[in-house]
């Protein structure tokens, strides 16, 4: 499917930036923040992808119900719509709208030398309720549940 694949490519983006791999959109804090948001915002969007293209006959409350049985789906949902909308018009699947709440970048010149520029790692908090997730494990996580979930509808075709 090809909005899975894409959330793929998006996870390792995010992959790259906290190892500190030189990013293809750029190297400044803004291009890795971007690069975060938008794989939320296309890991929930492969909800959409389910339902529309649907060949075994699952329906959109079954996909949300399994959405509302895993905490990194719902938080990944939620932040797909706060970061995506200027007003929420849907109701959230977490208790408070979860958001980033911290950022590390860690600049070094250590693989590059003086000349050679910097090598920056940046590692992403967010906030769900009272709990703070890794951005990284939860897009980790959610990759995985979504894997699971079309395995299990590829089977029933």
């Amino acid at each position: 499917m090809e909005q899975f694949d894409r959330t793929k490519r998006y996870l390792q983006r995010v992959k790259d930036i906290y190892s500190g791999i030189f990013s293809s959109s750029g190297h400044d804090k803004e291009s890795y923040d971007d690069d975060v948001i938008s794989f939320f915002i296309h890991c929930y969007h492969i909800r959409d992808w389910i339902i529309h293209l649907n060949k075994v006959g699952v329906s959109a409350k079954q996909v949300d119900f399994f959405i509302n049985s895993h905490t990194a789906l719902k938080i990944c949902a939620d932040l797909a719509n706060g970061s995506k909308h200027c007003k929420l018009t849907r109701s959230l699947r977490t208790k408070k709208q979860p958001h980033i709440v911290g950022k590390t970048h860690e600049t070094t010149t250590w693989l590059t030398g003086n000349g050679g520029g910097e090598h920056m790692k940046s590692k992403y908090s967010i906030l769900s309720g009272e709990n703070i997730y890794d951005a990284l494990e939860l897009a980790e996580e959610s990759v995985l549940l979504w894997e699971q979930f079309i395995e299990e509808m590829k089977n029933k075709i």
